[in-house]
């Protein structure tokens, strides 16, 4: 496990080697000389090229060997073959931490990546960390540490931000640093993680939720390689409070196996990081601008307490957006309780004073009732974060300091309260109204989004006490499933019927005349399936045949015979199950596929092929909790079908939680082996009659020999 310890040598080195080092200030090798010497960096700084006597008023060294001295770490600014001899030297010198400028490596093809297995051994042989190489580099203004050649220096030297930025790509880690400046957000830990030979992003996300001088994080993702380092970071952040944004890309990469099952189809690559952001209470970001808002609204930490949102205007279109982007975002408008509607009314008689709050052009006049009409409705208790819009007069010249003395006097009553306004004017004046305890926003959608980024951190945090007070949601005994094996319906129904997630009473005819003997001993129409462990989707084949009468059960057997043969000649058909067709419940949907990276998901949606096609499904790493499973159920859209819709039945909505948590179970038990699991439909009984596994998909992969 990563710690800031193992890292220490990377954000406060006791002493730094520039292998590389320049006279020129503005090539790579003297750019860190350079920002070392103007950070106030208090270690010792010993600049290495054979050419040079003296590099920036400071003594030179032909080698890393050649200084008398303990190098704690080194910066490689040299050409990718001379890098791999500069690293070797410092392995064999016992230097602690590596940081590689050069390019020409894995990202180079066959020779690159010889380069980097090489760089790869001499690290692990001697214990060096390595960051690199192809990458910027790291810093922290904290201690003074500039090991990069980036040119945002100038830009951060000086200051003391409290973020940390972690990045896959340096380019961009840079130009955020130019747009957060502008933003007034400041980052004083800055890592970029290059081709991640050795120290990747999650150990970087742990070191940051350890690091003392980091209080949020900001990242920005291509892929993670090691999943371990990466959910101990966000869990470590997490238990620390601290908010993590992330920037993900490559949202619409496709699971290589998509077409396996409805499960695995709604498990892409990209979709499986939102399920573990959500889990962590990760925001991600869309966009720079996204990012950099929440970032932003974070330096007044205030984490609001609920999502109830008032949202006071002076103009009724802009708070009819308001309210909108606020049911995007999954926050609440409550309206005004009645007797304070009654006080704004008395204030502004034209007033529409429900929440949204139009004040009209009226309150230009009397600038300090706009003051009191915020605190009434802050007041009530109902609303935790206030979005206020005064575009225009804002920046009048004879409203300025009115409004700013109205904001600031109800930000020191409110202090608990997040308040972000719009108000066209002037950067100056709008810094004006930020120094006054207002978060200022162009816009009402990136105001919103950001005040439910944080009401989603404190929801995350909450969250994260009562599991750790609860505890890891226990694993009962589940049986083993034998590896390298695509099961039958009957077979996978078996295996569920014995975790507790029964089938309906069937039987296995093996020809037409037997299916004519079951059919006929059921009091309903039946239903028809083939039974074939290698034939996953029935229906395609034409496998499936529903409301068969009795007497018309042998010939719907030969005709379903005749086209799964023409359909699929080669597979082995086991036979055709004869079901009663059931009346009543709710259709569903319960699977598990098995990311490569992250292992076992539980899905959860309603039934049948159209969930593909509306996504309307709650995704969980294994194992859930009862609970969970409860959240999963209640957070889909079509929740209310199992809740009584117009007059229908409630569906047994604790039975199918613990058919989930059982699943979801069976999956952890088997997380070296299993597939994919699927019971679609689960045919959701009303309340007290339970769940019916109607139709069932088991799959293993085959272990590693060895």
């Amino acid at each position: 496990m990563t710690s800031a310890h193992t890292l220490s040598s990377l954000f406060n080195p006791a002493s730094v080697a520039i292998i590389g080092a320049s006279s020129d200030q503005t090539r790579i090798g003297g750019r860190p000389v350079r920002y070392l010497k103007e950070s106030g960096f208090a270690g010792k700084i010993f600049p290495v090229n054979p050419g040079r006597a003296e590099i920036q008023g400071l003594k030179a060294y032909a080698t890393v060997d050649a200084i008398d001295e303990p190098v704690d770490c080194a910066v490689i600014a040299l050409g990718a073959a001379d890098a791999v001899e500069a690293a070797r030297l410092c392995a064999r010198r016992g230097v602690r931490q590596l940081v590689v400028f050069s390019a020409g490596f894995a990202e180079l093809g066959d020779e690159g990546q010889r380069r980097q297995a090489e760089l790869i051994r001499l690290g692990h042989e001697s214990g060096m960390r390595v960051l690199g190489p192809n990458c910027l580099g790291a810093f922290s203004v904290h201690s003074g540490a500039f090991l990069t050649f980036s040119g945002v220096f100038d830009d951060v030297v000086g200051t003391k931000g409290r973020f940390g930025l972690v990045s896959q790509s340096g380019g961009y880690a840079g130009e955020v640093l130019k747009h957060a400046g502008r933003r007034g957000v400041e980052f004083g830990t800055w890592v970029t993680t290059g081709n991640e030979s050795d120290i990747e992003f999650g150990e970087m996300l742990t070191a940051m939720a350890e690091n003392p001088d980091v209080d949020a994080i900001v990242g920005y993702i291509e892929g993670i390689r090691a999943r371990d380092s990466f959910i101990a970071g966000l869990e470590l952040a997490q238990r620390k409070r601290k908010p993590v944004i992330l920037l993900k890309v490559g949202r619409t990469q496709e699971g290589a196996e998509a077409a396996a099952s409805h499960t695995a189809s709604l498990a892409g690559a990209d979709e499986v990081y939102d399920v573990i952001f959500e889990e962590y209470g990760v925001f991600r970001a869309r966009t720079t601008e996204d990012m950099l808002d929440v970032a932003y609204s974070i330096r007044r930490g205030i984490y609001p307490e609920t999502r109830g949102l008032a949202i006071l205007t002076n103009s009724g279109g802009i708070g009819i957006q308001a309210a909108d982007f606020a049911s995007d975002e999954n926050m609440s408008v409550p309206q005004v309780p009645d007797a304070v509607r009654a006080e704004i009314t008395a204030l502004l008689p034209n007033a529409s004073p429900r929440n949204p709050v139009d004040t009209t052009g009226q309150v230009a006049n009397e600038p300090p009732k706009f003051g009191k009409i915020l605190d009434l409705m802050l007041d009530t208790g109902l609303y935790s974060s206030a979005y206020v819009c005064i575009g225009l007069i804002g920046g009048l010249p004879f409203l300025q300091k009115p409004l700013i003395d109205v904001f600031a006097d109800v930000a020191s009553r409110q202090e608990d309260k997040l308040l972000t306004v719009s108000v066209t004017a002037p950067p100056e004046i709008v810094r004006a109204y930020e120094q006054a305890g207002m978060l200022t926003f162009d816009d009402p959608a990136r105001a919103i989004r950001a005040i439910s980024a944080l009401v989603g951190f404190r929801e995350s945090w909450d969250r994260r006490v009562a599991q750790d007070q609860a505890g890891r949601p226990a694993v009962a005994e589940q049986p083993l499933l034998e590896p390298g094996r695509s099961f039958s319906e009957v077979e996978s129904k078996a295996i569920l019927d014995s975790i507790g997630v029964h089938g309906p009473k069937e039987s296995l005819a093996r020809n037409a005349s037997e299916a004519a003997i079951i059919a006929g001993k059921f009091a309903t129409n039946v239903a028809i399936k083939v039974v074939s462990p290698d034939i996953l989707h029935k229906t395609e084949v034409g496998g499936v045949a529903l409301g068969v009468a009795s007497e018309n059960a042998a010939s719907a057997v030969e005709a379903m015979g005749a086209r799964v043969a023409v359909a699929m000649p080669a597979a082995h058909i086991e036979g055709y199950l004869i079901t009663p067709m059931l009346a009543g419940g709710v259709e569903c949907l319960v699977g598990v596929h098995n990311d490569p990276l992250f292992g076992p998901l539980v899905m959860f949606g309603l039934g049948g092929v159209t969930v593909e096609i509306y996504k309307d499904v709650a995704t969980r790493r294994a194992p859930v909790s009862f609970d969970e499973a409860q959240r999963m159920i209640r957070s889909i859209r079509a929740w209310k079908l199992l809740d009584g819709f117009r007059g229908r039945p409630v569906a047994d909505v604790d039975a199918l939680a613990r058919a989930i948590v059982d699943v979801s179970n069976l999956a952890c038990a088997n997380a070296d082996r299993v597939k994919t699991i699927e019971i679609n439909p689960l045919l959701v009984m009303p309340q007290g009659e339970g769940v019916i596994a109607l139709d069932a998909v088991v799959e293993t992969r085959s272990l590693p020999v060895g």
